[in-house]
């Protein structure tokens, strides 16, 4: 993700994260390596994009343009800061400015019920990389998702976003984490939007999925620099589907006026070119919906169809 910084939020109360903990004790199964299949709350086809809560007036969820059918919360934090002092996370709500924080738990389920989007829990970004050295920290994240969870009356999955920089993915206790998750809400989507370039990061993605444990992971190509080279995102786009499949790769693209991003006719080109290399691509994402939103859902609408209309993955 582009890399910002959010205030420090009210914390989950005590009493509630010791209930949760006592609630998630139970060690799930590792799926085998093959044939792993996508769980039933997976759409066949992935639009996504980030909704960032730093902005003080962005779009109500329910509002987001509809080519959009996940939506990535962005984001929870450790509590304490980087690396996470508890394994608990926080989230602090969206500015009010157009009344997304008064409507945020109506309108999410909203997305999610009755426009039938995908709402994803992302965790990290900015800086905030976890650490999960132990089982009683993984406990207390897990604690504190099910604690969200409940206080948003429920949304479909998580997005590791907590390895980055200096932080190294834990992967065992990730690995239990996820599946964790997976066990207490049947059909929990879990994805990872690593660094294209990373070794680490697709070793990470790689053990993740044969755990079982990571639906699809969505490379970031912007922010950086040649991220947004459509050359290199083809060349690159080959190597993560090597790696895991086609059906398990999103492309995550960053549309912007600045370096280091793409314009949005930049990013059809590219998304035609890596899809007609690679048919069952999961999908795409955007970063982020706010900057979207300002160049009148560019990308949603140029895009979109042709991510949404692609065949169907297996």
């Amino acid at each position: 993700m582009k890399r910002r910084h959010l205030a420090a939020g009210a914390l989950a109360s005590a009493l509630l994260l010791g209930a949760m903990l006592a609630a998630v004790g139970g060690v799930p199964g590792i799926a085998g390596i093959a044939g792993i299949a996508a769980p039933a709350g997976l759409p066949a086809r992935i639009l996504a994009g980030y909704y960032p809560a730093w902005y003080d007036a962005p779009a109500r969820l329910r509002d987001i343009d509809p080519h959009y059918g996940l939506i990535y919360l962005f984001s929870a934090r450790p509590v304490g800061g980087a690396p996470g002092t508890t394994g608990a996370v926080y989230w602090k709500p969206p500015g009010d400015g157009r009344g997304a924080a008064t409507h945020f738990n109506a309108d999410l389920q909203y997305a999610r019920k009755v426009q039938g989007r995908k709402v994803i829990l992302s965790v990290g970004g900015d800086g905030n990389g976890m650490s999960f050295p132990d089982r009683a920290k993984s406990r207390a994240f897990i604690a504190s998702i099910v604690a969200l969870h409940r206080q948003f009356g429920g949304f479909d999955g998580l997005d590791w976003n907590t390895f980055q920089a200096n932080q190294r993915p834990d992967t065992p206790e990730m690995i239990w984490i996820s599946l964790e998750l997976k066990r207490i809400f049947p059909g929990f989507i879990i994805s990872a939007p690593p660094a294209p370039w990373s070794a680490i990061d697709q070793r990470f993605c790689q053990d993740m999925l044969r755990a079982g444990a990571l639906d699809y992971a969505a490379p970031q190509y912007y922010d950086g620099p040649n991220l947004a080279d459509p050359a290199y995102v083809i060349a690159n786009v080959d190597q993560w589907v090597a790696l895991l499949g086609a059906p398990h790769v999103v492309v995550g693209f960053g549309t912007n006026s600045a370096a280091n991003f793409m314009s949005d006719a930049q990013a059809a080109s590219t998304w035609r070119a890596v899809q007609q290399r690679h048919p069952q691509l999961r999908g795409a994402f955007n970063w982020e919906l706010v900057t979207d939103e300002r160049q009148g859902w560019a990308f949603a609408r140029k895009v979109g169809p042709m991510v949404l209309q692609a065949a169907p993955a297996n």
